[in-house]
């Protein structure tokens, strides 16, 4: 048989193998093939292949054996399913039968990352009301489906950076000090999404100057009657310019030689003439602009947020004594001197400090939902993590110095990741390393956006330690990450500006905006390689070579552990966990962007970006919807090497990309043109169960689009 073993007629049917073991979320759909297990053994000799439960005494016979993942129930962080597996040939005999499989079904905790920008953080209080109006209409959903038989917390980590950590602290004190309502409760995190919006409503300003104007038509009309003729204009000219170009090579070498002699580039002139005229900012964009003006560059600023102290005569110079640099004579950071215009004031009245949610012991499976904020210590540029589980700030990647912080997250820990050095006086905190204080020294913290401003990396750093170290947990529980950003990754203005407003503003988006595709491809990459290492060990179970697995285990890597030790080749097995799933939603460029939108807290503005906020994510978690599905219909039916779900991906694909780039409010017409296409390739397939359920998502997304 070419190196294939048939199955021996003398096998007994009490012959044990050792059990092989694969690892899964719950709710994940898994799959057992036999192949997987039977080495080689000559497929041409087996007649029948069988999977039965240890628990159960149904049988399924098929070599390929396939179900969904229970929800682990209790306080565990997973539960293991024993399956068997046994395999007769053409006489009714069995070889090395029944094969033990061990599948262990991990928790799957969900987490929510708010970044950092300032007035933007008004868009993360409409998209976190609609993810939780969106979640716990999902959780019923399974509930009434019997995949539920307890409560859970909605989110077990809120997370933030700048901003971010405002909505985050207001969110974990809202869930944990409302009266007579569990972590539990869905309706206790509803109410935690209307605290959030009642706080940026609580910052909106009286209308600006700029409102004003704006309130008046014929003052809106100009504005954008003067933006778009420009724009038709310039976009005419420079189609005009060059086709005559073209047209007349002749003109064009004269036009070279005239341009030489004056020693000037030839496309001086077109770049003064077009690319140095400016489109006037439509009637929106020139709204937003005044109001952050107004908001940014008077004194004492806006209302409930920051406000400045005075500098004394003798220190307007700055100190470099240059009088004439009007930033000099700016009044200094402050955030607590002026009650109305205090930032701290205003944070704790809507979130009650320290924020503490830590198991009150070892032994208590942790309900509590954590709460983790992030900063940046300006002395040694580290990113620091403020934890609600944790009496202690710990810099990312350095277990030896950490801040003390026993009583809990205080309101400065809060104001420390969101200290815009221009802005507010700079929160101090004692570094300790080892227990010790170093030097007896106080270093100062800024924002932690100037480091980390999508804290992904953190969290996952966060949620290992705790499990793993901590807990001394080997299956961590998977994540699933809900991420709102607040920084366009696409651009939408065109044709580009060269003016100095533009150019900030995008400087703005790429060194805030998200960068965490790498943090995610990264942690994938690792679980690919676990899994890789977990299947070879299964091999060599197979193999008879266990013995010498462990010792390759033991063995020391090259790696160094936060400890700034060595690492055993196990200690990069244990302890990890999956990224279940990743879903941004982001915040889209409108072509009304300014460089000062951080600075924008007018009433339209706010109330604006909430509005958008939500739409957007009901949008993307739709889409969610959508993608998980065709994601189940892919693992029961082999993964994507079949055409037809190939097909269906890249319609999906498609349809999501065109959400990005168009105008989905105004013209989604195309992109529901599409929706109706993949309907009908999705309802060519086989597969009932998974059809069924991308179908109905599917239309789901049509009805959101329509209302939008």
């Amino acid at each position: 048989m070419s190196g294939k073993t048939e199955i021996s007629k003398n096998s007994a049917e009490t012959d044990q193998q050792p059990p092989f073991t694969q690892i899964v979320s719950e709710g994940s759909v898994v799959v057992l093939d036999a192949l997987d297990l039977i080495g080689d053994v000559d497929t041409g000799s087996i007649k029948s292949y069988s999977w039965k439960q240890k628990t159960d005494d149904s049988v399924t016979d098929s070599r390929v054996f396939s179900f969904t993942a229970p929800y682990v129930e209790g306080d565990r962080t997973n539960t293991t399913l024993g399956f068997e597996l046994r395999i007769r040939d053409k006489d009714g005999r069995t070889k090395n039968s029944p094969y033990n499989v061990d599948v262990i079904v991990k928790r799957v905790h969900r987490a929510i990352i708010f970044q950092g920008g300032a007035a933007l953080g008004a868009y993360e209080a409409g998209v976190y009301e609609a993810i939780v109006k969106k979640l716990i209409k999902n959780d019923e959903d399974r509930e009434r489906k019997g995949l539920v038989n307890e409560k859970r917390p909605l989110f077990d980590i809120v997370a933030g950076t700048s901003i971010g950590s405002m909505n985050s602290a207001i969110i974990i004190s809202s869930i944990m000090n409302n009266d007579g309502k569990s972590p539990e409760d869905p309706k206790n995190w509803e109410e935690s999404a209307e605290k959030v919006i009642e706080f940026w409503r609580f910052q909106k300003q009286f209308p600006t100057y700029a409102d004003f104007l704006d309130m008046n038509p014929l003052y809106h009309s100009w504005w954008d009657i003067m933006h778009n003729t420009t724009k038709v204009f310039k976009r005419s000219a420079n189609e005009l310019i060059e086709l005559y170009s073209n047209m007349n090579p002749i003109l064009k070498s004269y036009s070279d030689i005239l341009t030489s002699c004056f020693l000037i580039d030839p496309s001086f002139w077109k770049d003064y003439f077009m690319d140095g005229s400016y489109i006037p900012a439509a009637a929106e964009a020139t709204r937003r602009y005044y109001s952050a003006k107004q908001f940014h560059r008077t004194y004492p600023g806006p209302l409930n947020v920051a406000s400045g102290v005075p500098l004394p005569w003798w220190s307007t110079g700055g100190k470099f004594l240059d009088f004439i640099e009007p930033s000099n004579s700016m009044p200094r950071p402050d955030n607590k001197h002026f009650v109305l215009f205090s930032l701290k004031r205003t944070l704790e009245q809507f979130a009650d400090f320290p924020i503490n949610t830590s198991p009150d012991d070892d032994s208590e499976f942790p309900k509590k939902p954590r709460l983790l904020l992030v900063t940046v210590d300006v002395i040694t540029g580290d990113a620091v993590t403020f934890d609600s589980y944790s009496g202690e700030g710990k810099y990312h990647g350095d277990d030896k110095k950490t801040i003390s912080s026993h009583e809990g997250v205080t309101v400065e820990h809060a104001l420390a990741s969101g200290t815009f050095p221009n802005f507010f006086n700079y929160p101090k905190f004692k570094v300790e390393s080892n227990g010790m204080s170093i030097k007896g020294e106080e270093h100062i913290f800024w924002d932690g956006g100037y480091r980390s401003n999508t804290p992904l990396r953190e969290v996952i750093q966060a949620h290992r330690d705790y499990w793993y170290k901590t807990r001394k947990q080997d299956h961590v529980p998977d994540l699933e990450v809900y991420i709102a950003d607040l920084w366009p990754s696409e651009l939408k203005e065109n044709p580009i500006s060269f003016d100095n407003d533009f150019v900030e503003n995008r400087k703005l988006d790429l060194v805030l905006g998200d960068k965490t595709d790498y943090d995610e491809q990264v942690a994938n990459v690792i679980t690919d390689y676990v899994n890789l290492a977990r299947q070879l060990k299964n091999l060599a179970i197979q193999k008879d070579a266990s013995k010498e697995v462990d010792s390759i285990l033991n063995k020391h890597a090259i790696s160094i552990n936060t400890q700034g030790e060595t690492r055993i080749n196990r200690e990069l097995l244990e302890g990890r966990f999956r990224l279940t799933k990743v879903v941004h939603i982001d915040r889209k460029d409108d072509g009304n962007e300014i460089h000062d939108n951080v600075f924008d807290y007018s009433y339209k503005t706010v109330e604006d970006l909430m509005r958008t906020g939500y739409h957007d994510a009901i949008l993307q978690m739709d889409i969610e919807q959508v993608k998980d599905g065709v994601m189940e219909l892919a693992t029961r039916n082999g993964g994507w090497d079949n055409v037809n779900i190939q097909d269906i991906k890249e319609s999906l694909y498609e349809i999501e990309e065109m959400i990005k780039t168009e105008d989905v409010y105004n013209n989604g017409a195309i992109i529901k043109e599409k929706i109706k296409g993949f309907i009908d390739k999705v309802d060519k397939t086989g597969e009932a169960l998974p059809k069924e359920r991308i179908i109905a998502a599917t239309k789901q997304l049509q009805y959101t689009l329509s209302g939008v």
